[in-house]
């Protein structure tokens, strides 16, 4: 291998993505394929994202079951850039469904919850439902599985939230985004995150989700327990209207719309995360890096393979220049061209 001038640059673990809706003009929950969804990891590839948890939003049950299917078969053959998929619905509480298709919402009865367990298997790792619609016999159903449990898309009241994470919860689903403010009287959901040290989040910075100041004091506050997630549905799309099953989006210098005028994912990679966080979040390029790195690979289990820099890792890196911008990707040991 050639020698390579790092003089004032920075190599980095390659970034891992829990949250990945999708990119290069292809969607995870649209017509899925094993050519879209390769497209989509390779337009996060060439960004510097070297691991990733496909997420399949709520969606018609047959386009679920094919997009389990798909990854499943990819999966077999590759585990490595394909982590496995993120469920994010379809037990969300219909008040905060953002963007989500509402008819295609439902409550987690325990048929259903037995039923997608089963087709999830071993290809989903992590499932976000809303808390405040689950039992604890409901909830147990999915803790069999052994998924990541991410709290999300919620009215979840503080003590509902804290029994969520007491229960076997481990994360939260976009901090700070589909689930209510914090007030005097009703600290909710967002303060049982910040006490609750069992509990992980990640969050969306991309300078329109979260404001800068709450990414720096949402990361003082949890320290290793916040990662980054792009929830990245359409890296590299051009601005216009975006057709997306019975929704149609808008999208305008970067920023995506649905017709309520709610956000409706992102167009960032991890990597434009993590420097949004070092540029304008003010934090220290240690504390970023490690959210886009060893924080989610932790939370994958997947440390020994993942999400840092030592021998018997994965050769997966990333070269930033010194404005934090993603140079250079390796991708086990080979250069991304």
């Amino acid at each position: 291998m050639p020698s390579i001038d790092l003089q004032g640059k920075v190599v980095a673990p390659g970034f891992i993505d829990l949250q990945v809706n999708g990119g290069g003009g292809k969607y995870t929950s649209l017509e899925p394929s094993e050519k879209s969804f390769h497209q989509i990891a390779n337009a996060h590839l060439q960004k510097g994202t070297t691991s990733m948890l496909l997420t399949i939003i709520t969606s018609a049950e047959d386009t679920r079951q094919k997009a389990l299917s798909i990854m499943h078969s990819i999966m077999e053959k590759e585990q490595s850039l394909l982590a496995g998929a993120h469920l994010e619905g379809p037990f969300l509480n219909p008040s905060k469904k953002g963007a989500h298709h509402e008819p295609w919402l439902q409550p987690p009865t325990p048929a259903l919850l037995k039923q997608i367990s089963d087709e999830g298997g071993n290809v989903v790792k992590a499932i976000t439902v809303s808390p405040e619609l689950f039992t604890s016999a409901n909830l147990d159903i999915l803790l069999e599985t052994g998924w990541i449990l991410s709290a999300g898309h919620t009215t979840a009241s503080f003590e509902s939230a804290m029994s969520f994470f007491d229960h076997g919860g481990h994360m939260a689903t976009h901090l700070f985004n589909t689930m209510p403010a914090i007030t005097g009287r009703e600290p909710g959901i967002v303060t049982a995150i910040f006490e609750h040290q069992g509990a992980r989040a990640g969050i969306i910075a991309d300078g329109h989700h979260v404001h800068p100041a709450a990414i720096r004091l949402a990361q003082k506050v949890m320290g290793d327990r916040l990662f980054l997630v792009s929830d990245a549905t359409f890296l590299g799309q051009k601005d216009g209207e975006v057709h997306f099953g019975p929704t149609t989006f808008r999208m305008k210098d970067g920023i995506c719309y649905n017709q309520e005028g709610k956000l409706a994912g992102s167009s960032i990679s991890i990597g434009q995360a993590v420097q949004y966080c070092i540029t304008k979040a003010g934090i220290s390029d240690v504390d970023a890096l490690r959210m886009a790195t060893f924080t989610p690979a932790s939370i994958l289990k997947a440390t020994d393979r993942i999400g840092r820099l030592r021998k018997g890792m994965l050769a997966n890196m990333v070269i930033l220049r010194e404005n934090r911008e993603v140079e250079k990707v390796y991708y086990e040991g080979e250069l991304v061209e």
